[in-house]
């Protein structure tokens, strides 16, 4: 019987096999990500697993390696540095991010320029279904700050998840899980993790996947949200075509892909859409709390 057919939800959170969702703030990423996962330890001919966590971008990361290449504390700076910097970089939040200065003229930092030509890449493959260029809407919708066209939140945690695997590597790391909220990437063993639940009222791991050299991130409505006078939920997810909230009940899109950035920006794209299928390769999982799962892959 393996691990999550023998752990009851509350021993789960118990035991903080549970991550925190993704907040809006943290980076002042407009959050496209709201799922909880839960980490399953797949045994391993390694048997000694370290356990790292720390808080970044408003939001929890953990890192689980079942080799020892440096000490915890050398690794534990590493993470840290690397997240500190993207933070740094694709921040809404932060006044003097090189984003924001962007936005208020100055010349774009070459960090910032590979994350924007990424998203420029996103808008072009997902047909503007995905688009940076929200923030104004995200604002009205009580998501984030006021003021500049981008929010980099709908792949900002995953390409920073990205860039914390890319360090884990050249520090010798093969096998590795690395979370941060909601946006996973593992390395090259195989991994479990448990997808929650599209239920607003309680956190309940619905099924799980298995990741090895893939990365996942989920949208979701189920965590920030509102409801308007007619009574339907509104969240943080924009349609660009719209400019408003996209409107569906309680729903979490999960994509499987080759890296967490590209899963992150098509979460979003597949929500605001209503898409079932994403990039090549990919995995999509809808979750609906009515009519739950249904998976689609190209």
């Amino acid at each position: 019987m393996d691990l999550i057919a023998q752990m009851t939800p509350e021993a789960l959170r118990k035991q903080n096999f549970f991550s925190r969702p993704k907040l809006r703030r943290g980076l002042g990423l407009t959050l496209s990500v709201t799922v909880v996962l839960t980490i399953l330890f797949m045994k391993s001919r390694l048997p000694h697993r370290h356990h790292l966590q720390g808080r970044a971008m408003g939001c929890e990361w953990t890192v689980l390696t079942r080799e020892a290449r440096v000490s915890d504390d050398h690794l534990h700076r590493e993470v840290a540095r690397v997240l500190e910097h993207w933070e740094q970089v694709m921040s809404s939040w932060r006044p003097d991010s090189d984003l924001n200065r962007y936005q208020q003229g100055h010349r774009a930092s070459a960090d910032l320029q590979r994350v924007l030509d990424l998203a420029e890449e996103m808008r072009r493959v997902t047909e503007g279904a995905f688009d940076v260029r929200v923030r104004a809407a995200v604002h009205r919708a009580g998501f984030a700050p006021a003021g500049g066209e981008m929010d980099l939140s709908g792949l900002g945690k995953g390409f920073a998840v990205d860039r914390v695997a890319e360090r884990l590597r050249e520090l010798g790391y093969r096998d590795f899980l690395v979370q941060l909220a909601g946006e996973t990437i593992a390395g090259d063993e195989p991994w479990q993790v448990a997808l929650e639940s599209p239920d607003p009222s309680a956190r309940v791991a619905s099924q799980q996947v298995t990741l090895c050299r893939q990365a996942l991130a989920t949208s979701g409505n189920y965590r920030q949200f509102h409801r308007g006078d007619d009574g339907k939920i509104r969240s943080h997810l924009i349609d660009p075509a719209t400019g408003e909230p996209v409107i569906r009940e309680w729903t979490a899109v999960s994509v499987i892909a080759a890296d967490a950035a590209s899963a992150d920006a098509w979460s979003t794209a597949c929500f605001v859409r209503g898409m079932r299928r994403a990039g090549p390769g990919m995995r999509v999982i809808w979750q609906q709390a009515d009519t739950g799962s249904d998976e689609q892959a190209r």
